[in-house]
């Protein structure tokens, strides 16, 4: 369950991944870029960055994932913003409470992540991670989810004006406990490709129907160049067009969430290694975030033929951003 050195972002960035207590000690014992970890398990005290997700970890134990630095990291805090660079890539994390709402504080924090890369020459964002409470609860009005939605994209128009949307970077948003928002985000000197999914709309493009502005990402962000075959997968459903398929289904979910992996990295695949068209085999890690833990036993084994052999997979429970979804997967392509 573990890949020994995942090394797909060239020497940039070298990606560990799987469970804490086998983290092999050349990668402890060198720079780290970043640390994030799941479950109750120990982060390494001298990550440049070192974060803990809250969400439980399902049918398993404390993960790490372990970031590497190409060079020793220089670190620092913008606010409520801590990170961490080594000349090639900027990892940073942020919290913040939503108790006067999920809008200002992802505004705060948006604001704030895209002003500080671009201070310190890390312009271009290749993946941001979400974790927000409550997601489909509905707070003054307005599901969470769609408030924390108009705040970042307030943020990124704020920043980059009507060219907004050619920046918007891989990511995910899913529920976690508490009542802070979590934002991690890596980021990158030169840009990378953002590349849709042909076969959903653009999420930025999705009808009101799903809020007041459509979520502000694309489906999968390829690293630049100068930084190796790399692809960012968002966190992808079983979302057909705009619209939800097979609500209340978690099998008939999972096949239709598979079947948007595989179109989307096929496309990725236009600008990268031809390997990236196996779909899921392609992914070097692979997240799986369950809203309801009962079905895990069914969604580990509809993958299991469809992953190759010791292809790490970690599962999570999270509430999805749309109430009728059940499942989302995000990874990474090398």
């Amino acid at each position: 369950m573990i890949v020994e050195g995942v090394e797909g972002i060239a020497a940039a960035c070298r990606l560990w991944a799987g469970p804490g207590r086998l983290a092999p000690p050349s990668v402890l014992a060198g720079e780290l870029l970043a640390a994030v970890g799941y479950g109750e398990g120990e982060l390494p005290p001298d990550a440049g960055v070192a974060v803990a997700v809250p969400n439980a970890v399902l049918g398993g134990e404390p993960w790490l994932e372990l970031w590497p630095a190409a060079s020793p990291p220089v670190t620092g805090r913008a606010g409520p913003l801590a990170y961490a660079h080594d000349g090639r890539l900027l990892f940073g994390t942020g919290r913040l409470p939503i108790a006067g709402g999920a809008e200002p504080a992802a505004h705060a924090l948006f604001s704030g992540l895209l002003a500080l890369a671009a201070a310190h020459g890390y312009p271009h964002l290749l993946r941001v991670w979400n974790y927000l409470p409550g997601i489909n609860e509905e707070r003054d009005g307005l599901e969470v989810y769609r408030s924390f939605n108009l705040g970042r994209a307030r943020a990124w128009v704020s920043h980059y004006g009507l060219a907004a949307e050619r920046r918007f970077c891989a990511s995910s948003a899913v529920g976690a406990p508490g009542e802070e928002l979590l934002v991690c985000f890596l980021a990158a000197r030169a840009p990378g490709r953002h590349v849709e999914n042909p076969r959903q709309l653009a999420a930025w493009r999705y009808p009101p129907r799903y809020g007041p502005v459509g979520p502000s990402f694309s489906r999968l962000t390829v690293a630049p160049p100068g930084l190796g075959p790399c692809c960012f997968l968002s966190g992808t459903a079983s979302v057909v067009g705009h619209a939800t398929r097979h609500a209340g289904d978690p099998v008939a979910q999972l096949a239709e969430t598979r079947e948007n992996i595989g179109r989307a990295l096929a496309a990725a695949a236009n600008h990268g290694p031809e390997r990236w068209r196996s779909g899921l085999g392609a992914l070097a890690f692979a997240k799986v975030y369950l809203r309801r833990p009962a079905d895990l036993g069914g969604v580990r084994a509809g993958l299991a033929s469809h992953l190759a052999a010791g292809q790490p997979v970690l599962y999570l429970e999270a509430d999805i951003c749309r109430a009728d979804l059940l499942l989302e997967i995000e990874g990474v392509a090398l």
